[in-house]
């Protein structure tokens, strides 16, 4: 049975890197093979068949490179001085298909080499020296395989597209474009024909064409799109590339400013294959790159042409699909679109208050886009987040206004409240410790508390009270918190076990009730508990109302019991 080779996907790894890929013993071996073949071809080594259509200068060019080849093959086998003829054509054709497996393509080669001077190669042997030609840049004689495959073989979707990335790489664009544009004429819905054309594009300079053909492919082999909205603020992310992935990263940008993008990836073993595109406020491709450098990286730097809103559209090209890509986003010039950041965080607090979100984050993003390591914008959005009920972007976006400025409190309330929302009670307690424990002043111990009790304190900036009472295994507790006139606080209360562990919390009964309260939580130790009541960001300054309530008479319970409570 015809053996099938590989097709379509051909690879653009450098020399040094594939050499620097070869297993030692595969190079001896390559080695050793080479002679073979070398010592069987002494006598009968004549040229592969020329090929004529209307290519003359290129054809010649061909030509005269595969000649000299053949001269030093021809002067290596006199010195070499062995009798040939002891290597059979079903040996041959193994030891190259071996070969060629192995990606011991200079192997492949010498083999396939002997098999068409012995008049032993069918159609499939030219085709796959051509493809082990490419493997290691030596892309003239590639195509010239190519081309003997398709005077036999005219509607050869594999060598019409592999004929096309040949000639591309020794800079004959008209002919590998001709190629690309037959193989869409006999492969109308195939994909990677507007891949190799766009590469093809880009190379000579025409941008238009290149990027319309990267959009095309996109469309064609995109399975999922994810949109990321944190590289801006950022600076760098690394994502998981893979089959038909495509990733959206949005940015606001003021025209004039100078933006650099770059994909790289970050698993040389695997080498992913990143291509970026950048599109402008109306969603049209502004410039795009496939590789850049010695390796498959990606890399653009433009100037803004108007104030907007862009994007980093990152995919893989046809090199390699799997692996890890860091994406890098720099942007340098004034920003001068609207006001300063403090205007639009303004602009954005006041949306979120009136419940327009969509408003709200434009304006937190405008106000990151002026300042990426502004915290304060960064927590905000993670607030937005939560009104609007995605959590998890909530607590993502959070989680980087506390990495950008660890001194910030306010980031601890916020996620404690998000944590609260999503029913998390142990992990809303320990940030809303955490939070008063930094915005604290002054630190009030007040005595300890003999059964229900009900009184009052006065609530300033910063004051954090620390009210103990003792309690027993199964009883339940009520809490409740609440402002007394004159003035206003918006009381935090949270509850704290016998060893010191956070239970569980509360900032607001609802969005339009500033009051804390925990309700019927029942408690699993005996021991001494403590209630700390602070304030939260509605208000500090004013008295308070503290009522403590528990069971008469602890409960007879299971050893296993609720461990988070009920509020």
């Amino acid at each position: 049975m015809t053996k099938q080779y590989l097709e379509y996907d051909i690879p653009k790894r450098s020399i040094k890197d594939r050499i620097l890929g070869q297993r030692p013993s595969a190079l001896i071996i390559e080695g050793l093979l080479v002679l073979v073949a070398v010592v069987v071809t002494i006598g009968f080594l004549t040229p592969a068949a020329t090929v004529d259509d209307n290519r003359d200068a290129v054809i010649a060019e061909l030509e005269a490179i595969i000649a000299a080849q053949e001269a030093a093959l021809a002067q290596a086998a006199e010195v070499a001085g062995a009798p040939g003829g002891f290597l059979s054509a079903s040996a041959a054709k193994n030891m190259a298909w071996s070969s060629l497996s192995n990606e011991e393509f200079r192997s492949a080669i010498a083999l396939y080499d002997v098999l068409i001077a012995e008049g032993a190669a069918d159609i499939d042997t030219i085709f796959a020296r051509g493809y082990a030609y490419s493997m290691v840049d030596e892309h003239a004689l590639a195509a010239q395989d190519y081309s003997i495959v398709l005077q036999q073989q005219p509607d050869s979707l594999a060598a019409l597209n592999n004929r096309c990335w040949a000639f591309s790489e020794i800079g004959e664009h008209e002919l590998a474009l001709a190629d690309c544009n037959r193989l869409m004429s006999l492969a109308p819905e195939a994909d990677y024909p507007y891949l190799n054309r766009g590469i093809v594009y880009e190379k000579i300079g025409e941008m238009d064409e290149a990027m319309a053909d990267y959009v095309e492919w996109i469309k064609r082999k995109k399975q999922r799109v994810i949109r990321n909205e944190n590289l801006a603020w950022e600076g760098s992310i690394e994502v998981a590339m893979s089959e038909g992935s495509v990733y959206v990263f949005p940015f606001k940008a003021s025209a004039g400013q100078d933006i650099v993008v770059s994909a790289v990836s970050s698993q040389r073993d695997v080498d992913s294959d990143p291509l970026v595109l950048i599109l402008d406020p109306q969603g049209q491709p502004l410039t795009a790159n496939d590789d850049t450098g010695e390796w498959w990286d990606s890399y653009v730097h433009f100037r803004v042409p108007e104030s907007g809103e862009y994007a980093v559209v990152l995919t893989h090209a046809g090199g390699s699909a799997e692996g890890r890509v860091e994406v890098s986003f720099e942007i340098s010039g004034l920003f001068t679109q609207g006001n300063d950041g403090a205007q639009f965080k303004s602009d954005a607090y006041r949306a979120l208050m009136s419940g327009d979100y969509a408003t709200a984050l434009d304006n937190f993003r405008r106000a990151l886009n002026v300042n990426r390591n502004d915290a304060e914008a960064m927590n905000w959005m993670g607030v937005t987040y939560r009104h609007m009920g995605e959590y998890e972007s909530s607590i993502i976006h959070i989680g980087m206004a506390m990495r950008q400025d660890d001194s910030y409190a306010l980031p601890y309330l916020s996620r404690g409240i998000t944590y609260e929302e999503m029913g998390k009670a142990q992990e809303s307690a320990d940030d809303y410790i955490q939070y008063a424990m930094m915005n604290r002043s002054r630190t009030l111990f007040h005595e300890e508390l003999q059964g229900d009790s009900s009184f009052e304190l006065p609530m300033r900036e910063g004051w954090v009270y620390s009210i103990p009472f003792d309690a027993k295994r199964g009883q339940e507790v009520d809490i409740s918190v609440a402002t007394v006139a004159p003035g206003f606080v918006d009381p935090l209360i949270i509850l704290v076990d016998p060893e010191g562990q956070a239970l569980i919390g509360d900032d607001d009964i609802s969005r339009s009730e500033y009051d804390s309260i925990i309700s019927d939580y029942r408690l699993l130790k005996t021991g001494q508990y403590t209630l700390v009541v602070s304030h939260a960001e509605g208000g500090a300054n004013g008295t308070i109302n503290v009522e403590v309530d528990l069971t008469e008479q602890a409960m007879s319970i299971p050893g296993y019991g609720c461990s988070e409570g009920r509020y």
